[in-house]
């Protein structure tokens, strides 16, 4: 047995039992995928608010590199449906963004600033 700390499946985040002799890996008894040792780490520190960051960063990094928002939108919806289906195991889910149409109700706002740039409270480009 290696002697290592909490593994987790680098795919679904299951925690996993250690390789047992000198195997290579370990298969995921959740999503079936092979666990290399060298792929497997320790449990990490990663926090809910350094998460969000490093989101933000790579989605921004994403904008920047010319990737087309649509594919990004693709993308993150792709790994959403994932992440919820793993966190409701068992069960089909659907992740749909619906366009409500052009926003009523606030006044217009007149600024030098791209008011594109504005989304929900958050700026798009920073």
């Amino acid at each position: 047995m290696h002697d290592l700390p909490s593994l987790r499946c680098a795919n679904c985040g299951t925690p996993l039992a250690a390789p047992a002799n000198d195997a290579p890996g370990v298969i995921c008894p959740v999503c079936e995928l092979f666990n290399s040792l060298s792929d497997l780490s320790p449990e990490s520190d990663l926090t809910l608010e350094a998460l969000e960051s490093r989101l933000g960063d790579l989605i921004a990094q994403g904008r920047a590199s010319g990737i087309p928002l649509d594919d990004i939108v693709h993308t993150l919806r792709d790994e959403l449906e994932f992440t919820a289906e793993l966190a409701s195991r068992g069960r089909d889910l659907c992740v749909q963004i619906i366009d409500l149409g052009p926003r009523v109700g606030q006044p217009t706002r007149h600024s030098s600033r791209d008011d594109s740039l504005m989304l929900r409270g958050r700026t798009a480009g920073g």
